[in-house]
């Protein structure tokens, strides 16, 4: 009916704006699929008229959808496409461009690629402050929401929000407010408050309407590891069941490794192994740095505890430059004392079997060749037991 209701337009630009429209509604809603297409044709239609402006507003929505669906390479393309075809009309500058701009910083947010989301964040703040309120409230928002996760201190971020509530309250601005308080909510888990009362008002505020707000508040409110041992688990699988209904690939992803948590929480070690590798695959794919850091830390535990040491030591080595990238400073002195003691351990095994070897009168360079039994040995004593 919508798609009908676009088409009786007489002339083909007004066709092109109302799929215009009708692509921002289904963006909003979760339904970043039929938002793609009506993006896309939008567009078609908008080039065989020479709009170059309606054609870029196309390129914009087209470029959210690929966002949500996890395609950041191809959403920094159409970016990119939007601001060349800006420029041509003059509007390098202003609301539009700012959109766009907003949307290429939160594809690095979403890569775990902090400082660069934030330098593009401040570089925005620095052209707006003062001349453009609701942009300027926006990017502080958003420097906020990527600060909680660099650690930064909490009165620094809560100033951020703070200025931010302040310019949505005197706009009325509720959709932008409630966005305030997920961030908030975020900061205050952070900091230890394990009550998920603001995250459930702003996820039901967001339901039917604002697929993102609820995507966010599902992502925290899933992650077992941030809450109480007696949080509910079951936000996992309702993240899960989101996320497949929007085909959002990192949400299906983020899902998979929350749910693993739970498995390992509950001692279900091949499950929780079997669902971090599918993690792991899709975030690598993704380039998704921070959370493909976490899966591998969280298989390197489960086989430093099955006794494998030296996969454990690959898995936190290789682990430790994807929290340096995304700015997790805590995390990497905590990986660097852990691949400090079972780098050690690895040592002492080492030494154990050269004093082994020497006692039995064999020769030196057979050491490598036992120390490889070695393991076999202890894997097969493990899959016996």
């Amino acid at each position: 009916m919508a798609v009908s209701l676009a088409k009786s337009y007489e002339n083909i630009i007004g066709q092109s704006t109302a799929l215009v429209r009708l692509s921002w509604i289904k963006w909003n809603s979760g339904d970043y699929i039929t938002a793609q297409a009506y993006a896309q044709e939008a567009q078609r239609l908008a080039k065989v008229s020479v709009i170059l402006e309606l054609e870029a507003r196309g390129l914009y929505i087209e470029a959210l959808c690929c966002q949500a669906l996890g395609d950041y390479r191809e959403c920094i393309s159409l970016v990119k496409r939007a601001r060349a075809l800006q420029e041509l009309c003059g509007l390098a500058r202003g609301g539009r461009a700012y959109a766009l701009m907003n949307c290429q910083a939160e594809v690095h947010t979403l890569k775990s690629e902090y400082v660069h989301a934030c330098n593009l964040h401040r570089q925005f703040l620095q052209d707006y402050q003062g001349v453009r309120l609701y942009h300027e409230a926006i990017t502080l928002q958003n420097i906020a929401a990527v600060e909680v996760h660099m650690g930064v201190s909490y009165n620094v971020i809560q100033e951020k929000i703070s200025a931010s509530q302040t310019i949505f309250n005197k706009t009325g601005n509720k959709v932008m407010m409630i966005a305030c308080d997920t961030i908030q909510a975020d900061l205050n888990l952070r900091e230890g408050d394990i009550s998920c009362s603001l995250f459930c008002k702003c996820l039901k505020f967001g339901l039917g309407r604002f697929s993102e707000i609820v995507s966010y508040c599902l992502q925290r409110l899933a992650d077992v590891t941030r809450w109480s041992p007696h949080h509910d688990p079951s936000w996992s699988m309702i993240l899960l069941a989101h996320s497949l209904k929007a085909k959002e690939k990192l949400g299906i992803y983020k899902a998979l490794q929350f749910i693993g948590d739970v498995h390992l929480m509950q001692n279900d070690e091949v499950t929780a192994v079997n669902l971090f590798t599918v993690a792991l695959d899709g975030f690598t794919y993704m380039d998704v740095h921070r959370s493909r850091a976490e899966c591998m830390i969280r298989l390197g535990d489960i086989a430093k505890k099955n006794g494998d040491l030296l996969k454990a030591l690959e898995l936190w080595e290789t682990a430790r430059p994807l929290l340096e990238c995304s700015s997790q400073a805590k995390r990497v002195q905590d990986i660097d004392e852990r691949i400090g003691v079972i780098s050690e351990e690895v040592k002492e095994q080492h030494q154990k079997n050269l004093t082994h070897l020497a006692e039995l009168n064999v020769p030196a360079e057979k050491v490598e060749e036992v120390d490889s039994d070695t393991e076999e040995e202890e894997q097969v004593e493990l899959s016996v037991a």
